[in-house]
């Protein structure tokens, strides 16, 4: 059926097979990924992006090598300049004795863990493909469904029918509560800080994720200089001290600097330059589990279906796995003439996905809860257990989970 305007008169009525909720880099992708697949033609999908997302955000995310080759299917690579990106081959993981890390090395220089990229530089290049796809810029503010559709009804007076709903529309999804999927949170009382700080030595295909007594931080390089993108997960309490502070970046490259005191490290604040906003940009860490990321004729993708903690830089790797489940689920199972609402698809998705999250989500929890534990007895565990584990290639097991 054709994407049409039932009603010309308001409110306005429209019809798309599958529809999209949420303007974010997952939610971008995940209508690309549909566009592609030659499931639908693009007149048949929706794409709900309330917020114009800032081009100017020069923050950078980790890809590893599976969502590589994701974006190299996608055309998303192509026009990629030297500048834009970094490869990493090498990972560190410092607990709190900072001499001995858990280390991933490639020793050959044309094998890689995954790529540093520019937020920014994706998320135009997906727009610039999405050109002939029906956006909506507003707010989804009710959904009801009967036997064969589901309703989104939104805060200009749109009214859109589909098939499926896929849900990106992040970790406070309001789409998730108006569908009654329920979200376990989990409060860490937490704040991610996140920045940019300058090296005094190039390790620009190294990415580290250190666990300093101010909290753990993930250190990406940037733009192949002896600049880092760095994301410091702080008690807030902590929080508020630090920008209480006249120079709070010196303080963070101060307390990097002693932490990294062994090891050839030092940090200082960046120099003006006129590229970079040196802002210090935040947000809090409320993480949520969800069981079931599927409700009638909707899905969870991306942090709408979880949230874990920003360790490693796992988080949108394991949105863009869901993005690609979404596909294989819907292809395994139109290809039978199932309704794109059918219970298989929505089964098919969580069975895929949920055993995945869930290894994740273990791991970041066991990770962050350990590292920031208070007790001696715990970090001398956790010491030994890194010294040991470094030493064999039972370590690859966190390499492999982390690209499921």
């Amino acid at each position: 059926m054709k994407s049409v305007e039932i009603k010309k008169n308001l409110p306005r009525e429209y019809f798309h097979k599958i529809c999209v909720v949420g303007g974010g880099l997952t939610g971008a992708i995940m209508t690309l990924m549909l566009k592609k697949s030659n499931l639908f033609r693009s007149d048949e999908i929706g794409w709900i992006k309330p917020k114009i997302k800032d081009f100017n955000d020069i923050r950078t995310t980790f890809f590893n090598e599976k969502s590589l080759e994701l974006l190299r299917g996608l055309n998303l690579l192509k026009n990629l300049e030297s500048s834009d990106y970094t490869f990493i081959n090498k990972i560190q993981v410092f607990g709190m004795n900072s001499f001995s890390p858990l280390e991933w090395d490639y020793s050959n220089p044309k094998l890689n863990f995954g790529a540093v990229i520019k937020n920014d530089i994706i998320l135009k290049s997906v727009i610039e493909q999405l050109k002939d796809i029906k956006h909506y810029q507003s707010l989804v503010t009710n959904t009801q469904h009967d036997d064969f559709e589901r309703t989104l009804y939104l805060k200009d007076k749109t009214i859109i029918k589909t098939y499926l709903v896929l849900a990106a529309d992040g970790k406070n999804s309001y789409l998730r509560k108006l569908v009654s999927i329920k979200a376990f949170q989990k409060k860490v009382n937490h704040v991610a800080l996140s920045g940019f700080l300058q090296q005094s030595k190039n390790h620009n295909n190294t990415a580290i994720q250190a666990f300093t007594d101010l909290g753990p931080i993930g250190l990406l390089p940037f733009e192949n200089k002896n600049i880092i993108n760095f994301v410091q997960s702080i008690e807030e309490n902590k929080y508020k001290q630090i920008l209480s502070k006249t120079k709070p970046e010196q303080y963070l490259s101060d307390n990097l600097n002693s932490f990294f005191s062994d090891v050839e490290l030092k940090f200082k604040p960046l120099q003006k330059v006129n590229q970079f906003n040196n802002k210090l940009s935040s947000w809090k860490l409320d993480l949520n589990f969800i069981v079931n990321p599927t409700a009638y004729r909707t899905i969870l993708i991306g942090d709408a279906a979880h949230s874990i903690h920003p360790l490693a830089g796992q988080g949108f790797n394991l949105s863009l796995r869901d993005c690609s489940s979404v596909i294989k689920s819907l292809r395994n199972n139109l290809k039978f003439g199932h309704d794109l609402g059918d219970n298989s698809i929505l089964s098919s998705y969580k069975d895929d996905r949920l055993p995945k999250t869930v290894a994740m989500t273990a791991i970041t929890d066991f990770l962050f809860y350990g590292f920031t534990s208070k007790s001696n007895k715990t970090q001398l565990f956790l010491t030994k257990g890194m010294e040991t584990l470094n030493k064999t290639n039972l370590k690859n097991i966190f390499r492999d989970i982390a690209s499921v």
